[in-house]
C-alpha cells in the first residue's frame, strides 16, 4: 500500500475528524512512514480535494471511497514467508477468501487460502506447500474435488497467475488487488464454486463501497479473456 493510499484510508476510517498529529502517530505506528513525506502528501491531498481540513482536523473528501486492501493475518503471512524462502525466485501471491465475505450475501462454509503462482511453477508450488501446511492442497482444476471436500475444511488452492496481474504488497506479503479478485471470480473454478451466482452482487457491493479502477479491471479482464463478462456485469449494476 502506498503512503498516499494509507493516508486516505486512515482518514477515511475516522469520519469524525483526525488531528494531523494523530494521523502522523498512526502512520508511524503502522508502517514507520517518514513524517516529512506524510506532511507533503497531506498538503497535496487537501489541494486536490481528496481530503479536507476544518478547524485543525482532517476529514475524508467529498464522495470518499477507500481503496480495498487485504491485510493478511499471521497464518497467511507465515505461509507466504515460508513459501518464498523455499522458492525465492518464484512469483506468488496469497490471500484468504475471508477478505471478500463482506461483499457477499450468503456466507459459504468454505475456508480457502488462495496461492497464485506462475503457470509453469504451479506444480512445484503445490509440492512445496505439502511440507509447509497441514491443510489440504488442491489445484484450481480440481474444482469437483473441492466441492466434495470443502465444507468446514481449511483448504489451500493453487491457481495460475497471469503475468502483469494487478497485485500489491501488504505488510510484506504479495496480495491481489480488488480488481484482480473481481475478474478471478469469473475465471477460476474454485472461486466460482465459492461465489456461485453472487458475482453481480459482489461487483455491486465492491463499486458501492470502494474506489475500483475500471481501467485496471478491464485491462486484467482482457488478459484473462473476460472482458465481455465483466462489461455485462458493469452494465447491469449501473442501470
Amino acid at each position: 500500500m502506498t503512503l498516499t493510499d494509507r493516508i486516505i484510508l486512515t482518514i477515511g476510517t475516522h469520519p469524525e475528524g483526525l488531528a494531523t498529529s494523530d494521523l502522523m502517530a498512526l502512520l508511524q505506528e503502522e508502517s514507520h512512514f517518514p513524517e516529512s513525506s506524510s506532511f507533503t502528501i497531506v498538503s497535496r491531498l487537501i489541494r486536490e480535494g481528496r481530503i479536507r481540513k476544518d478547524r485543525h482536523l482532517l476529514y475524508p473528501g467529498s464522495g470518499f471511497k477507500p481503496v480495498f486492501h487485504i491485510i493478511p493475518d499471521e497464518k497467511t503471512r507465515k505461509l507466504f514467508t515460508d513459501l518464498k524462502a523455499a522458492l525465492p525466485f518464484t512469483r506468488i501471491s496469497i490471500w484468504h477468501t475471508d477478505a471478500i465475505l463482506p461483499l457477499m450475501h450468503d456466507i459459504p462454509n468454505i475456508q480457502l487460502t488462495i496461492v497464485g503462482a506462475e503457470r509453469l511453477a504451479a506444480s512445484t508450488v503445490t509440492d512445496t506447500l505439502e511440507n509447509l501446511t497441514d491443510s489440504l492442497i488442491l489445484q484450481d482444476s480440481e474444482n469437483s474435488l473441492l466441492l466434495r471436500l470443502a465444507a468446514g475444511r481449511e483448504l489451500v488452492v493453487v491457481t495460475p497467475q497471469v503475468s502483469q496481474a494487478p497485485i500489491e504488497i501488504s505488510e510484506g506479503v504479495t496480495v491481489p488487488s480488488l480488481e484482480k479478485i473481481l475478474v478471478d471470480i469469473l475465471s477460476d473454478n474454485f472461486l466460482y464454486a465459492l461465489t456461485g451466482s453472487e458475482a453481480y452482487s459482489i461487483y455491486a457491493a465492491a463499486f458501492d463501497r470502494y474506489a475500483v479502477s475500471r481501467k485496471t479491471l478491464l485491462r486484467y479482464a482482457g488478459r484473462r479473456n473476460r472482458t465481455e463478462a465483466v462489461n455485462t456485469i458493469l452494465k447491469e449494476i449501473e442501470k
